[in-house]
């Protein structure tokens, strides 16, 4: 059976940096060939490399080591993959989806695409699983594997694939590659690798020797072990304080006061005698210990008293066994750190909680955090992955090769990045009308049930009064208020005995039949009947002519 297969699950997009874009760590990737003596022996000389061992022998045992890298691997893993098509090298790659509708690649390859990305993906590890550990073998070892354990016949147990670490992946004496998945783990618990298996090698290339692994691991790990040097000198410093030294007391003294005789019925047999019986010495031993067993005694807090000759009792001494503390121990082991956290490819301050700066910097940290180590990151682990997996998967299920090579996996980090400052950013949206005031609750933490109502809006637009023209406000208020608008209409006409000005009604969209007319020119109150225009005036009679008639005469 092909360890290839057709599948087909959406797969989300963003867009992001240009392709081409310069990346800051160099990947490389190769497929280890299980049926190939040449690979699995180089696989067995690589699985003896003694820095990589020490190297997460710190990372378990060093507290800020583990914090920071689990830091940078679990932002890492919140971003999420998708195959991607490289239509200009100089802009982002696009989404397949959106090159099926203009023709420029067909379903089927798309559906292959998606099935090929998806298999790695929706294992019992998940994706963000898978991206976690790529990135913390990364920067711990520099090298990690991507395995292809096929479905056991027969166990009932699924295809897996996995990222793992060099330790994991090692080779038998016969020449078998097998997964160890515990430090403890016994020959039997060991998974064989069948020959058709795939296992795909990632490692950040080392600047010197291409072909071995690079971490910045491998600059900390004198200052690591000096570290561990001066806290385990400092641990037996404190364990050397822990006894209560020793006591001289010369002979000549004895207690003045001797415990009460136990109940002879509560006494059980009579001890043998002891050569060289010492009274003193039990009882001293006695008061030294009876606090310790029985906090209500007299002798929590009534010393015992000793009687003897003056110059004996100033021969009692008291030796302590411990090892003087050096305050230079603690300088160093904190040089020795700050060596590491200066060292390794996350920024100090992230790992220190930002103790150190100013809260107007703490926007910058979080985008150099992003710029300088986990978008490298995510270049290096897609990178890998397109070229040992991705193009190669493509290239055994038959597809075009010019098309593979403009295929590549790319990342979503829209969960990784978060806006400095949404509440700047809502108000500035808001004022510019690009979002909604629901975004602008959700920005700065109000709810729906927050919104005003209209009335309250009424109430706000007659406090603003000449924002708007007086129409525009009336129309607003009709809209947004409509209950307030009748109220103040009806009160409106029963003060002026006249409906609203034509002009607003209009504005408002009241039906004409509804509307009064408008007024005349003059001013004057509309007439019921249509009226005619008035006759032009009679010209002026001649010099010694009659007067014209009336009106009334000239008629009849």
């Amino acid at each position: 059976m092909g360890i290839f297969v057709r599948e087909s699950a959406p797969v989300e997009a963003a867009k992001i940096i240009p392709f081409n874009a310069p990346r800051a760590l160099q990947a490389s990737a190769q497929r280890v060939k299980l049926n190939e003596p040449r690979d699995v022996e180089q696989l067995r000389r690589r699985s003896e490399v003694v820095w990589q061992r020490r190297a997460w022998e710190y990372f378990d045992i060093i507290a800020e080591i583990k914090y920071a890298f689990g830091l940078l691997g679990n932002v890492t893993g919140r971003a999420r993959l998708y195959p991607a098509f490289v239509v200009d090298p100089h802009q982002p790659p696009v989404q397949l989806e959106n090159l099926i509708e203009d023709g420029t690649l067909p379903q089927e390859y798309v559906d292959d695409c998606r099935a090929v990305l998806n298999r790695i993906i929706s294992t019992t590890g998940s994706q963000a699983t898978l991206l976690r550990d790529a990135a913390l073998n990364l920067c711990v070892a520099g090298e990690c594997y991507l395995v292809q354990v096929p479905e056991r016949l027969g166990s009932g147990e699924p295809e897996t694939w996995d990222i793992k670490s060099v330790d994991e992946v090692i080779v038998s004496p016969d020449g078998k590659v097998r997964l160890k998945q515990r430090m403890d783990a016994r020959q039997h618990e060991y998974i064989e690798l069948p020959p058709t298996a795939f296992v795909g090698r990632i490692w950040r290339s080392h600047p010197r020797w291409s072909q071995q692994a690079d971490s910045s691991m491998i600059g900390v790990l004198q200052p690591c072990e000096d570290l561990l040097l001066f806290s385990h000198a400092a641990r037996a410093t404190a364990q050397s304080r822990l006894n209560a030294g020793a006591m001289f007391i010369p002979d000549g003294l004895s207690a003045s006061a001797m415990p009460a005789e136990p109940d002879p019925a509560l006494a059980g047999e009579p001890e043998p005698p002891i050569e060289d019986h010492d009274e003193f010495e039990e009882e001293l031993i006695a008061a030294m210990t009876t606090p310790i067993s029985d906090q209500d005694s007299a002798a929590a807090v009534v010393p015992l008293l000793i009687r003897g000759p003056k110059e004996l009792g100033e021969a009692i001494k008291l030796f302590k066994f411990e090892r003087s503390f050096d305050p230079a121990l603690a300088e160093r082991a904190d040089r020795a750190l700050d060596r590491i956290m200066q060292g390794i490819d996350v920024p100090k301050d992230v790992v220190t909680g930002l103790a150190n700066v100013k809260y107007s910097n703490a926007v910058q940290i979080d985008k150099s955090l992003y710029k300088a180590h986990v978008e490298p990151l995510l270049l290096m682990i897609v990178d890998a992955m397109t070229m040992v997996y991705f193009r190669q998967a493509l290239m055994a299920m038959g597809q075009d090769e010019e098309l593979i090579r403009r295929t590549t996996i790319w990342y979503d980090p829209s969960d990784i990045v978060i806006q400095a400052d949404p509440e700047t950013l809502a108000d500035n949206g808001f004022d510019r009308n690009l979002i909604s005031a629901a975004a602008w609750r959700r920005a700065h933490g109000f709810t729906e049930d927050d919104k005003p109502e209209g009335e309250e809006l009424a109430r706000r637009m007659v406090v603003e009064k000449g924002v708007l023209s007086p129409e525009l406000t009336e129309a607003v208020l009709q809209q947004i208020a409509p209950e307030l608008f009748g109220t103040m209409r009806a009160a409106h006409q029963q003060q002026t005995g006249s409906p609203l000005p034509p002009e607003v009604q209009q504005a408002l969209g009241v039906p004409p039949s509804d509307a009064a007319p408008p007024p005349p020119p003059g001013g004057g109150l509309p007439s019921s009947t249509p009226t005619t225009p008035p006759a032009p005036p009679p010209p002026a009679p001649a010099p010694g002519a009659a007067p014209p008639p009336p009106p009334e005469q000239a008629t009849a």
